[in-house]
């Protein structure tokens, strides 16, 4: 298969005005429907809905039409295969975008709110993302069984340098009691050491690596640094200088991450297909556009 990389929020959520009329019917009296615009698969989408997403997303009534047919069928499939989401996973959810923007939750919520947001609208939003993103990873895990043995041999033979473990590895090794004083080292490139840190050029012995850091070191590039490990009462990260004697992994060893990297390929292209078959047999029903 050839390779697609689509864009996913695009193509998951657009769907051609045509495609709605040709599956559409008229109701007889709208005055009955009180504000209903359509149904899709029995789903009602009020005109409220399309007015608000056009003044939201600044787009013409058709597109708004396009993602809330989409925006039902998401929630029909995620209905239809009983996806929850509880609120442990949505403050966990909170607390990484937290991390991410280096900020404290409660920074986040004030952001939120200072800015006109209200926060469980803000939670809400956070919980559909949390249930689309489990209804893509089922919807991938699904595609497994399309990839055969073949298609997995011939990735891992025209891959091979992504399968080697070199014997050894240069490195610089740098280590603080301080995680953040590491940061500093990583986010300027090795520029800034200070004081507290402490460097050292070394060359690691793969079989010697811990099992679950062997991907960081094999999988890095050179010139990079790895992610910082906690060691002991101690943080370390390491600058990869040179990769030696690389040796490659035998097939049976891999394959499961040789099945990975080719779904991760296909991901994109899988969930594109999947909803395009959906909206291939839904139903939408027109009552009224204005």
């Amino acid at each position: 298969m050839a390779k697609h990389k689509w864009n996913l929020k695009f193509l998951v959520y657009f769907v051609g005005f045509g495609f709605l009329l040709a599956h559409s019917s008229l109701f007889a009296a709208p005055s009955l429907v009180n504000g209903i615009a359509f149904f899709v698969n029995d789903y009602p989408v009020t005109l409220m809905e399309v007015y608000k997403i056009q003044q939201r997303d600044k787009v013409s009534q058709q597109i708004a039409i396009d993602l809330l047919i989409n925006d039902r069928l998401h929630k029909e499939e995620i209905d239809k295969r009983k996806i929850i989401v509880n609120e442990i996973e949505i403050q966990d959810e909170i607390a990484r975008i937290a991390k991410q923007k280096k900020a404290t939750l409660e920074q986040v919520r004030n952001y939120i709110q200072g800015n006109g947001g209200n926060w469980e609208h803000y939670k809400e939003e956070i919980k559909r993302n949390l249930q689309k993103r489990k209804l893509y990873q089922s919807i991938t895990q699904e595609g497994l069984r399309m990839v055969d043995e073949k298609e997995l041999e011939n990735y891992y033979n025209t891959h091979k340098q992504e399968f080697s473990i070199p014997q050894s590895i240069d490195v610089v090794k740098y280590f603080s009691k301080e995680a953040k004083s590491l940061e500093k080292v990583v986010q300027s490139n090795g520029k800034v050491v200070l004081p507290n840190v402490q460097k050292t050029n070394e060359v690691l012995q793969t079989m010697e690596l811990h099992p679950q850091i062997v991907s960081a070191f094999t999988q890095g590039a050179i010139g990079r640094f790895t992610p910082i490990f906690p060691v002991s009462d101690e943080f370390v990260v390491f600058l990869i200088k040179a990769k030696n004697n690389p040796a490659l992994l035998p097939y049976d060893n891999v394959r499961n991450v040789v099945l990975q990297k080719i779904m991760e390929q296909k991901e994109d292209y899988l969930i594109y297909e999947y909803f395009e078959k959906l909206r291939s047999n839904a139903k939408v029903n027109i009552v009224r556009l204005n």
